[in-house]
């Protein structure tokens, strides 16, 4: 017989750790969205896109699934997924969804910027 070993205070860490980077993440993303509004290029719009495209990268070669959630799940908890991070069950279970969608915005603002700035200088 295999008894299931929990961890509490793994479990406890790992949700805050997933909390913070989906925070940081989320910021990026509003980050892009803003600077794509306001047509700010800088530094600060390299860094974010940076930090998303990273959190894509391994979201998608994880096959969808942020590598915490299993990890999480090993520890004890019932489910390690991003509604385990304090956010509302409707709002977790369509992150992946509201999320492209801003990134997608902000791509298009941005892309409106450059194509502003280049008609501006002919």
């Amino acid at each position: 017989m295999v008894t299931e070993v929990r961890h509490p205070a793994a479990v406890a860490a790992l949700k805050t750790i997933h909390t913070i980077i989906f925070a940081a993440e989320l910021s990026a993303i509003f980050w892009l969205v803003i600077s794509g509004l306001v047509g700010r290029r800088d530094r600060t719009v390299g860094i974010a896109a940076a930090v998303v495209a990273g959190e894509v990268a391994v979201f998608l070669a994880n096959d969808g699934v942020c590598p915490i959630t299993p990890l999480t799940e090993r520890m004890g908890a019932a489910h390690g997924s991003v509604s385990d991070i304090f956010l509302p069950v409707a709002l977790a279970r369509t992150t992946p969804v509201w999320s492209t969608a801003l990134l997608l915005l902000a791509g298009l603002l941005h892309l409106r910027s450059l194509v502003g700035r280049a008609e501006r200088c002919l």
